[in-house]
């Protein structure tokens, strides 16, 4: 009984460390209504915007997004920090993505509708 608590406690543990990282070859669609959080280094342009999983810019992965409005947006000087989008993941072939930019070129983008510093 003992060892099945510390597994379990282990792979929560390890399910914490893998959701607090940027991997942007793993993202899934979100389901409709469930949200996800995506930690990174952002780059921002009025309602658009990039998220890095480094601070290594335009030649880095990166998901692109938009925001659904600028309440709460960070101020410029944030840009290229690391900050927490929440909303959800479309293809970009989903019709919730039609009008959101996609510079990354990735198969999803994200519609986030609340930003924080992580």
């Amino acid at each position: 009984m003992r060892t099945h608590i510390l597994m379990a406690a282990s792979l929560l543990a390890l399910a914490a460390c893998a959701s607090s990282s940027l991997d942007i070859g793993a993202l899934q669609p979100t389901a409709e209504g469930e949200q996800v959080t995506l930690t990174g280094y952002f780059d921002l342009n009025g309602l658009q915007f990039r998220l890095y999983p480094g601070a290594t810019g335009d030649e880095a992965p990166c998901i692109s997004g938009a925001l659904t409005s600028l309440a709460g947006v960070p101020t410029p000087e944030f840009t290229t920090r690391q900050m927490a989008f929440t909303g959800h993941l479309h293809r970009t072939t989903d019709a919730e993505a039609e009008k959101i930019p996609n510079p990354c070129g990735g198969a999803l983008v994200m519609l986030a509708n609340q930003v924080v510093v992580p």
